[in-house]
């Protein structure tokens, strides 16, 4: 008894075709936790135009990774620029900017 599918092979075709068709707007699957970390780590100036803008999407839907992104790109800053010792500025608006 042979299994699958009976149906022929214009049916699948024609399924297919209004898929394909479609004015329905296909999503772009979101990205890894891995891919926003490097976005956030990377200088802002040094990503793509594209990777910013997918970057600015993911931020406006969690603002605790706004805030992360915040607080990552002042330290940043911090150690770049070589501002002495303004360690205690920093952990208190982490500190502040934490809800628990």
């Amino acid at each position: 008894m042979p299994l699958g599918y009976k149906g022929s092979y214009q049916r699948v075709r024609a399924y297919f075709r209004t898929k394909r068709l479609s004015v329905d707007p296909v999503a772009a699957p979101p990205p890894s936790p891995r891919t926003v970390a490097g976005w956030i780590l990377c200088h802002p100036d040094s990503l793509a135009e594209a990777d910013r803008l997918r970057l600015k999407a993911v931020l406006v839907h969690c603002p605790e990774l706004e805030a992360l992104t915040g607080h990552v790109r002042s330290f940043a800053r911090i150690l770049t620029e070589r501002q002495g010792h303004p360690q205690a500025r920093p952990a208190g608006r982490v500190k502040a900017s934490q809800s628990c």
